[in-house]
């Protein structure tokens, strides 16, 4: 960064000494009000983690994200571009979503134990953004979230689901409990817009919901057999439908890339293969949604949790929205 000469002083510019940005997604532009919604995509947060059978601190993810590494700015924090020229990728040596609008919408106001309510306002909000045109990506919170998110998705019938997760998910209840971060897809599956389900990154599961799962027609791609097929082939064995949703539990990658999340498992994907079939899928369906869900701040002590789940978000997005 270059200090100001005498010149840019003559013109009458003035140089940033201290310059107050809100808490956002990437410092994208806040949204307040969802009837004045106007964005290519709406960023909201779901600070929820009531869903949680073991170790909490989900909630804190949607903060954390949005304080992650500046590397993943969407403007520049001294001003010098407009959120719509995007973030530079040195890889392709080009600005990723450029020309593309982001919004943060802020936090969904959680009341504890308050599931259902919880629930229904995250379903009435996705809505809301539906109708406004804009692009929904939803970051909580534990993995109980997607079921709300998918069910304010129904003008996307018939809806497929991609699910990346080291759990299946799948459980029926708990304790007569329905609504859980062990249930969601299950969940999903009931909805009557929803179409083919497909998890991927599976390594841990139980037998009576594993049967199940596939009994209702799931398709279970294991951690194993994903690095088989590799990033493509897994994309390429997916079914295509008419839409697409994309519920990301950062579990699914292995503990060293992801250490902070509640409920880790030993022997999952890595950041290249992950952003390759997430690629790979977007580029050949209709994404209309997708979430990231289960970081966990508290046990992500040097906050490489925050940076990857940050990242590929970006990821999903530059691929869902290719530069203008």
């Amino acid at each position: 960064m270059t200090q100001p000469n005498e010149s840019d002083q003559a013109a009458g510019e003035v140089w940033p000494i201290i310059r107050a940005q809100p808490r956002s997604f990437f410092k994208a532009p806040l949204c307040t009000d969802l009837d004045e919604l106007d964005a290519d995509v709406a960023i909201i947060g779901v600070p929820f983690d009531q869903g949680t059978f073991g170790r909490p601190g989900a909630r804190f993810g949607p903060d954390a994200i949005r304080d992650a590494p500046r590397g993943y700015n969407y403007s520049d924090p001294y001003g010098a571009q407009t959120p719509a020229e995007g973030l530079f990728d040195i890889d392709i040596e080009d600005e990723l979503l450029r020309g593309v609008t982001m919004a943060d919408c802020g936090n969904i106001t959680v009341v504890p134990s308050e599931v259902v309510e919880n629930f229904g306002k995250l379903t009435a909000v996705v809505e809301k953004v539906v109708e406004r045109g804009s692009f929904p990506v939803v970051v909580g919170g534990d993995h109980a979230i997607t079921f709300p998110v998918v069910r304010g998705l129904g003008k996307f019938a018939p809806l497929n689901i991609v699910h990346f997760d080291a759990h299946l998910d799948y459980t029926h209840d708990v304790q007569g409990v329905l609504y859980t971060h062990g249930s969601p897809i299950r969940r999903c599956r009931e909805l009557p817009f929803v179409d083919h389900i497909t998890s991927a990154g599976i390594r841990a599961a139980r037998r009576k919901p594993y049967e199940e799962a596939k009994q209702d027609g799931t398709l279970i791609i294991t951690t194993n057999r994903f690095r088989e097929l590799g990033p493509k082939g897994v994309a390429e064995l997916i079914p295509q439908g008419e839409n697409l949703y994309i519920t990301f539990d950062i579990d699914v990658m292995d503990p060293s890339q992801a250490p902070g999340t509640g409920t880790p498992e030993t022997g999952g994907l890595f950041y290249h293969e992950a952003r390759e079939c997430l690629t790979a899928l977007v580029t050949r369906s209709n994404l209309v949604a997708f979430d990231m869900v289960e970081v966990a701040p508290p046990y992500d002590a040097s906050e490489v949790t925050i940076g990857l789940a940050a990242r590929l978000i970006v990821d999903i997005l530059a691929a869902r929205f290719p530069s203008k």
